[in-house]
């Protein structure tokens, strides 16, 4: 099982972004062969993040390499992790990223247009594998997040519908996102977002004042549920069987 610090790094960058899995725009080093000749590891790569616990997990990393100091962008379906800092020296990386708060680390050597060694996070780890991008196959692209669409107005007698200001407690950390629901009988659609991006909901349903819904993920179900006391929806989330926390939100007016 997952240590419940790497798993309450994993819930929010879920929660937060799950479908906001787009890249970047790439370093000018990227695309510049000149550039890429006097700067060898400069640019964007591809690859898999390999964990016991999670399989393999596709990666979209941009670096930056100033005079041996590293900067940049980690992307993958947990979101996006900024590289904090880290070395290239005599062909080894070292990087430092921010997960969710978090630091992880990667220790590896570029050899050519790729990248091998092993990453850390929270106590778990695994083998790392980059190839810069455009020289071989890709990574499993990302789904572009859905396109946001504005709250759609409540029908007489109906409490669901419309735009909440939301918050989940996941281990004391409190995440903030925003949901949008529409009720129809009683089916439940709409989406959850943040400033990373939206995911849409699945399963919504509104059972005998009863509120149910998940948030489909490449690591597992995210299943939440609430009922409607004092003006608030107060309930749980379950991320995956792996942890449990509450939630509630406040209707925008």
């Amino acid at each position: 099982m997952l240590s419940r610090k790497l798993m309450t790094s994993l819930f929010i960058v879920l929660l937060m972004s799950i479908s906001s899995l787009a890249s970047a725009a790439s370093f000018n080093n990227s695309t510049n062969p000149s550039a890429q000749a006097k700067d060898p590891l400069s640019g964007k790569y591809e690859g898999v993040a390999k964990s016991e616990q999670m399989g393999d997990i596709p990666l979209t990393v941009e670096i930056k390499n100033d005079a041996g100091k590293l900067s940049g962008k980690i992307d993958s379906p947990q979101g996006p992790a900024a590289i904090t800092g880290g070395t290239f020296d005599n062909g080894k990386v070292v990087m430092k990223f921010d997960a969710g708060g978090n630091e992880g680390t990667v220790t590896a050597m570029l050899d050519g247009d790729k990248i091998t060694g092993k990453w850390e996070l929270g106590g778990q780890g695994g083998l790392l594998e980059l190839k810069r991008a455009g020289t071989g196959a890709a990574a499993p692209a990302a789904s572009a997040p859905p396109k946001k669409e504005s709250a759609p107005a409540a029908a007489a007698g109906d409490p669901l519908t419309g735009e909440w200001d939301a918050a989940a407690d996941a281990q004391g950390t409190s995440i903030p996102f925003t949901l949008k629901l529409k009720l129809e009988g009683d089916k439940v659609t709409g989406s959850s977002e943040s400033a990373q991006g939206a995911v849409p909901l699945s399963k919504g349903t509104w059972t005998a004042n009863k509120l149910s819904f998940s948030m489909d993920t490449p690591n597992g179900s995210i299943g939440m549920t609430a009922t409607i006391k004092d003006g608030k929806l107060v309930g749980e989330f379950d991320f995956a069987g792996q942890m449990t926390g509450k939630w509630e939100a406040t209707k925008k007016k």
